[in-house]
């Protein structure tokens, strides 16, 4: 009997989820700039897959900034910045929590590893980005940035309206219901 009460409600949950969660990849390469303290770059989308599907012929533009820099370029953390990517003929997805990390991998070689987060059409979504690119200084001796390339992976997950919750929420008063029931005759 308690076997059966907990398969009802193992099966309850899992009938209930709101929507499972879908990944969306891509890389991209281009150019990037040293501003007052912080780091920008505009890079071309080359390569698109969700959940592990190779989706060909799409092209579109990431840009982001590393908003304030502690450390410096060549090794620090960064909070405060702005991504943002789109895709050929969709909106642009804009987040402003975007923040992370910037660490030397070898001889003028650097990576880039951000985080971040947003909602759009009530669906959330989480991120992360690894962008590796070349640092060195030109014949002024100011930072020169070059060969930007990364990979970027989204999670997303719909967000349960309210309605979802509302019947969730009978479901379980009326299995909790049926498990008084049972345990009152017994």
């Amino acid at each position: 009997m308690k076997l059966r009460l907990l398969f009802c409600t193992v099966l309850l949950a899992v009938a209930t989820m709101p929507a499972f969660a879908d990944t969306i990849s891509f890389t991209n390469k281009g150019g990037l700039s040293v501003g007052s303290g912080s780091i920008s770059a505009n890079s071309l989308i080359d390569s698109l897959s969700v959940d592990g599907t190779s989706i060909p012929g799409v092209t579109g533009n990431l840009q982001f900034d590393t908003g304030s820099i502690m450390g410096s370029l060549h090794a620090g953390t960064f909070s405060g910045g702005d991504f943002s990517f789109s895709f050929e003929g969709s909106a642009v997805v804009f987040v402003n929590n975007f923040a992370g990390t910037i660490s030397k991998m070898g001889h003028d070689l650097y990576d880039l590893v951000g985080t971040f987060s947003g909602v759009i059409d009530g669906t959330a979504f989480t991120g992360t980005t690894n962008q590796v690119f070349s640092l060195s200084k030109d014949d002024d001796g100011r930072d020169c940035l070059r060969d930007l390339k990364g990979v970027t992976n989204i999670t997303t997950a719909a967000v349960p309206e309210p309605s979802t919750l509302t019947f969730l929420g009978t479901g379980l008063i009326g299995l909790a219901g049926l498990v008084r029931r049972k345990l009152a005759r017994a």
